[in-house]
């Protein structure tokens, strides 16, 4: 499994309806093939800035499959009018560094 962060800038005043529309639109990401799980956290350093934690089965799921799913549509379709900047996104493998079972060099 790994997990893909996304780093998300919401337009000012809009923070309480993005989290109430990113929270209806979850089960479209969730219904994904390969999607596991989907967290929303919020910046407590920086206003209307946010995590979204998506964990996929491999990284194949998110990069490969959910792009042509008709799942990314419209969950990007739910969501993408409120960034007031592109979102950065990265992604990490769900064990951690030298953790048992973690993947070797790890």
């Amino acid at each position: 499994m790994i997990y893909e962060y996304a780093y998300l800038s919401v337009t000012p005043g809009q923070e309480e309806e993005f989290e109430q529309t990113l929270l209806a639109a979850a089960p479209i990401l969730r219904s994904a093939e390969g999607c596991r799980s989907v967290e929303l956290h919020r910046d407590v350093e920086t206003t209307g800035a946010y995590l979204l934690r998506v964990g996929w089965a491999t990284l194949e799921h998110h990069i490969e499959k959910f792009p042509k799913s008709e799942q990314a549509p419209r969950f990007a379709e739910a969501i993408e009018r409120f960034f007031d900047k592109e979102p950065v996104l990265r992604h990490f493998a769900a064990d951690p560094v030298g953790a048992p079972g973690a993947a070797p060099g790890a």
